[in-house]
C-alpha cells in the first residue's frame, strides 16, 4: 500500500517533524529524510523500522519541496510552522 494510503507513514513523518520542530531545527523534505535515518539507526521494532524506510523511500521520491506541499497539504503546513519560527 502506497505510503500516502496509509496512516502509519503519516505518524512516523509525523514523528519526525515534531522531532525537528522541538530541537528547532528546519522542517523541510530533506531534513525530514535525514530525521528518518536517524530514527532508523536507532532501531525498533521489524515493523517500525518496514514503516521508517518506507516513509524514507517515499519522501525521497520528491525532487523538489514545491512539488511535495502541492501533493501533500500537511507539508504545506509544515512549512508554514516553519517559517513562523524563522
Amino acid at each position: 500500500m502506497p505510503i500516502q494510503h496509509d496512516g502509519k507513514g503519516y505518524v512516523i513523518i509525523g514523528e519526525a517533524a515534531l522531532s525537528l520542530a522541538l530541537s528547532d531545527r528546519k522542517i523541510s523534505v530533506q531534513s525530514l529524510i535525514h530525521e528518518l535515518e536517524y530514527m532508523h539507526k536507532a532501531g525498533g521494532s521489524t515493523a517500525r523500522l518496514q514503516e521508517i524506510a518506507a516513509a524514507r523511500t517515499w519522501l525521497e521520491s520528491f525532487t523538489e519541496p514545491e512539488q511535495a506541499i502541492r501533493q501533500v497539504p500537511y507539508l504545506h503546513t509544515l512549512a508554514g510552522l516553519n517559517d513562523e519560527m524563522n
